[in-house]
């Protein structure tokens, strides 16, 4: 049934952004390709009427080049046919204001000139990385080349704009550089292809009556198109998108428009100063919980004087307090930005250099910086990727010589001592004395990545929250869980990050901590580095943290004025990622060990040397100390939410290592553990 028309002409954009993180598993790239890009490629090969920008990330421009060729040569057609218009971006998908300037500019250069050189046409439209914009990105995109990008219209709200005045571009600036901005309308995100195609309809004809000269914008994920749960079935097997396109065809008043077409047809509304903003759902997950939990209660008290409009009245957070919510995140994050300077502060720029230039770009893709309603931080895989590429830049940095470092390298408050060499690299904290980072540099991992298990606002909805279902509906809807018994996991609270060698004081009933104790650096050299922390209540510890000939020596030194007897207990937290597999098991003197799993519950007695075997990866870590031990090991759960629902993920484990010790008055007492990562040289 043809639409019936509109008093004026509106003009349709549509921005497709298509991605794959680095380090995403081949087979769930290629599963979003079947699902989501192949089919999308055929529509607009059937449909040529229909006309779009198109951003594809640099990870899986690089995954199609090596495994679907094809798929390009396709696209680079569309390209040349003037149907669509290629958007850059950050080549590896970063979140720009979140990375240095010299590689913001990089990153923008690379992924233009790979566009240029293998689709035929260079971008000046960037598709801005989770919307998250911050005003002196105008300088470096125009600075890049670009001429045009686009981020919500809750930016413009924020700025104070009224929602029926953004039918149009924007021009902002920062230092005289000047960008245009095009507001992507929510109305759209939230229809497109949620409701049916006659509620975009309708949507348009609102937009036209209001006045000539109007535009529209939606601008979107491209897996919501086939990879999102139930959208391959409505979109695909229903038909959904060729409806949207019938339903584009009968209505002869809405002008499909690439952006660069737009612009050309539509002079700007005016100036825009937008403050840093993302779109709604990012500031609320980059609060605190309890923040959380208040801005939903303010939206429900507004949303019965203000409608819809409620959301735009309570702002969120900045997208950067995902750093402080998350300090492994944060970890990450001040280490790339470490490296990235280091790499630009050097003279030399041969093949080498480029190569660490390029680990350090992929290193800042955004995807396990932050977490909403994708896995993100949560997924160990996404995080492994990143160290593995970090760990191959700051080798290339650190040369074959060792070296030592003092400062605060995490930026958290406390000082921080970096041991090096080329084989690997400890990461300590005077904050507990804690190694939060032990990089095997052999094997590209950290051994020390896991996330702690804490409060997310959506796990006081799991126990109600039914399992599966969702099908088709937005992914911003209610939490589902994908496996019955999650709100035990979901409950479980750390004290803090989970790192190796945080130590516990037994005695009698009570237990003592130096998690959060400050150490005093007492001696620092390439050769080690001694910590100490006074007696308090608890014994006098001391730290010696020292390079050995195969790893890391750590040795534990207590002292007491007074006879005491208590038990030490050291814990190690291992991020070892895969909770159950037959090439990958424990080992405990020597032996395999029943349950061998990493992720199983066990407890060892007498132990003098545990070894964490990792066929497949063909690495090992091995744990010994010189005084037997009671060695106890746990699975690090979490519970967190993706596209499928609340799920649960395996980020390690825990060991600890129980000492008896009876302190005689001013005699010392001291372990000594050595970490030795290792290649692995055969299957179990």
């Amino acid at each position: 049934m043809a639409a019936r028309p509109a008093p004026h002409p509106v003009t349709l954009v549509l921005v497709v952004h298509d991605h794959q993180p680095v380090g995403n598993f081949d087979g769930v790239i290629a599963e979003a390709v079947a699902d989501a890009y192949d089919p999308f490629l055929d529509f607009l090969e059937r449909r040529p009427s229909v006309r779009l920008a198109l951003h594809v990330s640099g990870p899986l421009l690089e995954w199609l080049a090596a495994h679907r060729p094809d798929h390009i040569g396709r696209l680079r057609a569309r390209v040349a046919a003037g149907q669509v218009e290629p958007w850059g971006g950050g080549f590896y998908e970063p979140v720009l204001p979140a990375i240095p300037e010299h590689d913001r500019q990089g990153q923008i250069r690379a992924l233009a000139e790979w566009i240029e050189r293998h689709l035929g046409r260079r971008p000046t439209g960037l598709w801005l990385t989770e919307r998250v914009w911050e005003p002196g990105l105008a300088s470096t995109l125009a600075d890049a080349g670009v001429t045009v990008t686009a981020v919500d219209d809750a930016h413009f709200v924020a700025a104070g704009f009224a929602r029926d005045a953004l039918w149009g571009s924007f021009l902002t600036e920062d230092q005289g550089r000047v960008l245009h901005v095009l507001p992507i309308h929510r109305e759209l995100r939230y229809a497109i292809p949620f409701e049916a195609p006659e509620a975009t309809r309708d949507v348009l004809h609102r937009v036209a009556s209001g006045g000539p000269g109007r535009m529209a914008v939606l601008g979107d994920d491209g897996e919501k198109f086939g990879v999102w749960p139930g959208t391959r079935q409505r979109v695909w097997t229903e038909g959904w998108l060729d409806r949207f396109a019938d339903m584009l065809e009968a209505a002869p008043w809405i002008r499909i428009r690439t952006p660069s077409e737009a612009l050309a047809e539509h002079p700007p509304l005016g100036l825009a100063y937008l403050p840093s903003a993302a779109y709604h759902e990012m500031q609320e997950w980059a609060q605190p919980v309890e923040a959380q939990r208040r801005h939903h209660e303010s939206v429900e008290l507004l949303t019965a004087r203000f409608g819809e409009e409620a959301a735009d009245l309570v702002r969120g957070g900045h997208w950067r307090n995902f750093f402080t919510r998350y300090p492994e995140a944060n970890r990450m994050h001040k280490r790339v930005v470490r490296a990235s300077r280091r790499l630009e502060a050097l003279g030399e720029r041969g093949a080498a250099w480029e190569e660490a230039r390029r680990h350090v770009w992929r290193a800042e893709c955004n995807c396990p910086y932050w977490h909403g309603v994708f896995g993100g931080l949560y997924l160990p895989h996404l995080r492994e990727a990143v160290y593995a590429e970090l760990i191959a830049a700051e080798r290339f940095l650190c040369g074959e010589g060792a070296r030592s470092e003092r400062g605060d390298l995490d930026l958290d408050g406390a000082d921080d001592v970096l041991l090096e060499n080329h084989a690997w690299a400890a990461w300590i904290s005077t904050r507990g004395g804690a190694l939060w980072g032990f990089d095997d540099r052999e094997s590209g991992c950290n051994y020390a990545d896991t996330l702690a298990r804490r409060a997310e606002a959506y796990h006081a909805a799991i126990a109600a929250a039914e399992v599966g279902g969702g099908e088709g509906a937005t992914i911003h809807g209610a939490v589902r869980v994908t496996e019955p018994g999650l709100a035990a996991d979901a409950a479980r609270r750390d004290p803090g990050t989970l790192d190796l060698f945080v130590e516990h004081w037994n005695e009698g009933t009570s237990d003592a901590t130096w998690r959060e104790r400050r150490f005093d650096v007492r001696e620092l050299s390439a050769t080690g580095v001694v910590l100490e922390a006074g007696e308090d209540g608890r014994p006098m510890l001391r730290k010696r943290f020292a390079p050995a000939p195969n790893g890391l020596a750590v040795e534990l030194t207590l002292r007491s004025a007074a006879a005491r007897h208590g038990r030490l207990d050291v814990d190690l937290a291992l991020g070892l990622h895969v909770p159950d597999a037959p090439d990958r098991w424990v080992e405990v003197n020597g032996v395999r060990v029943t349950p061998a799993a990493f992720a199983a519950h066990a407890t060892h007695d007498a132990v003098r040397s545990a070894a964490f075997r990792d066929a497949w990866a063909g690495r090992r870590l091995g744990v010994s100390v010189d005084r037997e031990a009671r060695l106890t090991r746990a699975p690090i759960h979490t519970v967190s939410l993706s596209e499928r629902g609340a799920e649960r993920v395996f980020q390690g484990l825990e060991t600890r290592w129980s000492f008896d010790v009876a302190l005689s008055p001013g005699v010392a007492w001291a372990v000594r553990f050595l970490l030795e990562p290792a290649r692995e040289r055969g299957a179990a």
